[in-house]
């Protein structure tokens, strides 16, 4: 059978070289990436314990989970714990990034390695060693507050309603701060000196060389960080989970929406409403990165 040309059997024939070397990865996409999201969006609208066949309930997953107040409560604190981690953690390894570029000529290598380190240790470590500095007995916080109230005063922070997702952000920030530092540095070094002394010349002082030379000209790089750090702060789990060990800490007031959905599902065991509930954080994580993205752009 004769194929017309530009047609996409066509297309496959002139280069099936190139089809043939993207198979494997294509196939392990379709089994282990795309087949399961498929599947856990149709088993959103269904009861399911994990046992024998799942029994399909229309929209009674959604309707439960938006009259129950632990989800909800869910949803408030993923809000505040990625509003709050992102704006401190992206505007600080700005900042940062900012400075070592300008400031420093020598050892910029050496600010990379070590802003970095952080990365390098584990979240749920990370959690334990936050957990450790603010504990209530022996706590090097409450320590040190000691020294000027003569041991009178001690704070439970960990069991704070207020202080538990505050102490989810320093987390974050002190864990992916570095990682936006490299990308920022990159980004800054890209960018012409000439474009400062410009501004310069025409009275520009360091904040408008900021918002008119460097925002702009960074813009790319911003969108690649902010998505990063929407993702990541919305699909939050582990630092969460270990701070409160497991139990979302007093009145829920740290548990987060991948937390939530874990015990629903592992704890609860109704896979159903889980799978509900994952079709929610991924409509929230592409509605925020969507904004993000367009704000940023209209930036330019």
């Amino acid at each position: 059978m004769k194929v017309a040309k530009g047609s996409i059997v066509y297309r496959m024939k002139q280069n099936k070289m190139f089809y043939i070397s993207v198979a494997p990865f294509l196939m392990i996409f379709l089994m282990f990436s795309l087949f399961p999201i498929v599947a856990s969006f149709f088993l959103g609208f269904t009861k399911w314990n994990g046992v024998g066949l799942p029994e399909f309930n229309g929209i009674d997953n959604y309707i439960q989970l938006f009259k129950d107040p632990i989800f909800i409560k869910s949803i408030y604190n993923t809000i505040y714990i990625w509003f709050f981690s992102t704006l401190f953690t992206l505007g600080l390894a700005f900042i940062l990034a900012y400075l070592v570029n300008h400031y420093i000529d020598r050892a910029k290598g050496f600010f990379r390695v070590v802003f970095l380190f952080p990365l390098l240790v584990a979240p749920a470590l990370t959690a334990i060693m936050i957990s450790v500095i603010f504990s209530t007995n022996a706590g090097i916080v409450n320590s040190i507050i000691s020294l000027f109230t003569e041991g009178v005063f001690t704070y439970e922070w960990l069991r704070s309603q207020f202080w538990v997702k505050p102490l989810i952000v320093l987390i974050i920030v002190w864990r992916w701060t570095g990682y936006h530092f490299i990308l920022y540095i990159a980004g800054l070094q890209t960018i012409s000196k000439e474009l400062y002394d410009a501004a310069e010349i025409d009275g520009a002082n360091v904040f408008q060389k900021i918002m008119n030379v460097t925002l702009p000209l960074m813009t790319p790089i911003l969108l690649v960080s902010v998505i990063t750090a929407t993702v990541g702060g919305i699909q939050i789990f582990d630092e969460p989970y270990v701070l409160t060990q497991g139990t979302g800490g007093i009145n829920n007031s740290g548990v987060s929406m991948g937390m939530y959905l874990y015990q629903t599902a592992f704890e609860y065991f109704n896979f159903g409403l889980a799978a509900a509930q994952s079709f929610v954080l991924f409509l929230m994580i592409l509605g925020i990165t969507l904004v993000n993205a367009r704000l940023l752009r209209n930036r330019t």
